[in-house]
């Protein structure tokens, strides 16, 4: 911290710009400072969600904007207004005099309205990205007692980005993508795990559980996600043949990968290629195999795509594209162009479906295809007292350009916080937040701002080979979307601009 200006000393005010953070120092703390007018904030200085130095974000409307994952932070609070992010930023005492600007100490920021209290019994079932962040906003509100979450998995809640990403490749230990409420000594919601939910009882609103318990609800909140699609071919259940979801299955992919000298992944999905790039460490052989020509051209495009089988190339892995896999005996599969590859374990990336089970026990009307449960700008579905968020919600694009259902990790957290902000009536506006997601791509990061569809036409600007480019993606919500690598504050900036 040498280099950044000491804010306990002080620094002159009218040397900061208006709305761009600066951070600096407060003894042996990092801090962020933000000019608004004649006032200034101070709040620490690295995102909550993995340390990203928010004086290289972005402000907008009252919030510092985080130039890696674009979690958002009320500049007054310091509390975290927009996903990945969940645990509040320490707020700082700012002092003004004599043309100088000081940071004097902690301060305990004070505690906002709440609004009117929910109905008495909330159960989301699903405590992913979309139900956990939903449970979270009551916790924060000193609500968290009136919900229920209702969890399949045994694991405490989790942010599943990890899994492929941080989890599979050992930078981090499993334990580290545990999820926490934002404020652990309010009331907690009643956090039931390794349990499912059976049945729906519409007509006496209440919810059977696989252990027998049977749960009155007022409002009923479907945020259960995605499974992964399982193809068929022989030896598909093997015990060698993994999908990769949660952390169970990366903890068993992880064991099995001990002694694995081939791996094959089926699928040029986001998952099936982070998988690869995880396990491409040295002596192992990585096999991608996909019925796509390019990898990720229908998502990112013919040049992107292109762009992310050399990154993956560079590391060792092989693509077998064209053809998909018809046999595994343990030892080597069988392609359907005849090839065969030793294989000591096979991961399944070929995508995920809505877990729209309960749904249509229910009789919840769905999209059609089956493309999600049909809600309002609210998260409504056609039986008024049952909300559906996350992977499985189809809802109305905010511009108005027809209906989306979006499998991104932090706009379904956003969908949950949004709707829990409606459930105790502090909002009646609709759903708004732009779809953004990040990926690893070997070494490249990339940002995904909005939605696009590839075949309506892609232009790279920049430098592929530098790993310093903005793709711009043609699709009829708002402009389409961008795709960045090593230009974070463009991907801000525009995601900013798009909101307005």
């Amino acid at each position: 911290m040498e280099d950044q200006p000491d804010f306990k000393a002080g620094i002159r005010f009218d040397t900061l710009e208006e709305n761009q953070p600066l951070t600096g120092s407060f003894g042996n703390q990092e801090v962020t400072v933000v000019r608004q007018g004649q006032q200034a904030y101070a709040v620490s200085a690295r995102c909550t969600h993995l340390g990203a130095d928010l004086g290289t974000g972005l402000v907008a409307e009252g919030e510092i904007r985080c130039p890696f994952h674009h979690a958002r932070f009320d500049l007054r609070t310091g509390e975290a207004t927009g996903a990945p992010a969940i645990t509040p930023l320490g707020c700082f005492q700012v002092e003004i005099a004599d043309g100088l600007l000081r940071v004097t100490g902690k301060r305990t920021p004070a505690a906002e309205p709440q609004g009117a209290a929910p109905k008495e019994k909330i159960v989301i079932i699903g405590a992913g990205a979309a139900g956990h962040a939903l449970a979270d906003r009551f916790v924060t509100a000193g609500q968290g007692a009136k919900v229920t979450l209702i969890s399949e998995d045994a694991e405490a809640p989790y942010d599943r980005t990890f899994v492929s990403k941080q989890v599979l490749s050992g930078m981090k230990a499993p334990e580290a993508a545990a999820l926490p409420f934002a404020h652990p000594h309010n009331p907690q919601p009643v956090l039931l795990r390794g349990i499912s939910a059976r049945k729906i009882d519409r007509q006496a609103r209440q919810v059977h559980l696989s252990d027998g318990q049977i749960l009155e609800y007022d409002s009923l909140v479907l945020a259960t996600g995605a499974v992964p699609v399982r193809p068929d071919f022989e030896g598909a259940d093997h015990a060698a043949v993994f999908t990769l979801r949660t952390l169970s299955d990366a903890r068993a992919i992880m064991a099995r990968a001990e002694t694995a000298r081939s791996v094959v992944v089926l699928g040029s999905s986001f998952i099936g290629l982070e998988a690869a790039g995880a396990l491409a460490v040295e002596g192992r052989k990585i096999h991608v195999v996909t019925r796509d020509q390019v990898p990720m051209e229908k998502t990112l495009g013919r040049e992107i795509g292109h762009f992310v089988q050399r990154q993956h190339e560079s590391d060792g892995v092989a693509f077998h594209l064209g053809t998909t896999l018809t046999a595994f005996d343990g030892a080597q599969v069988t392609l359907e162009n005849g090839h065969r590859l030793e294989a000591d374990l096979v991961i399944l990336g070929i995508g995920v479906a809505p877990d729209l089970t309960l749904a249509k026990e229910a009789g919840l009307d769905l999209a059609e295809k089956e493309n999600g449960v049909l809600v309002d700008a609210q998260f409504r579905s056609s039986d008024p007292a049952i909300f559906a968020i996350g992977d499985i919600a189809n809802y109305p694009a905010c511009d108005g350009s027809g209906r989306l259902r979006i499998e991104h990790w932090a706009h379904a957290a956003d969908q949950g916080a949004h709707l829990a902000v409606y459930l105790m009536g502090q909002t009646d506006q609709p759903f708004d937040r732009i779809p953004f997601f990040w990926t690893k791509q070997g070494d490249a990061q990339l940002r995904y701002v909005g939605h696009g569809v590839p075949s309506q036409g892609v232009r790279v600007d920049g430098d592929l080979a530098e790993k310093d480019f903005a793709a711009h993606i043609r699709g009829s919500f708002l402009h389409g979307a961008l795709l960045t690598c090593n230009r974070d504050m463009e991907a801000l900036q525009t995601e900013r601009d798009w909101e307005a």
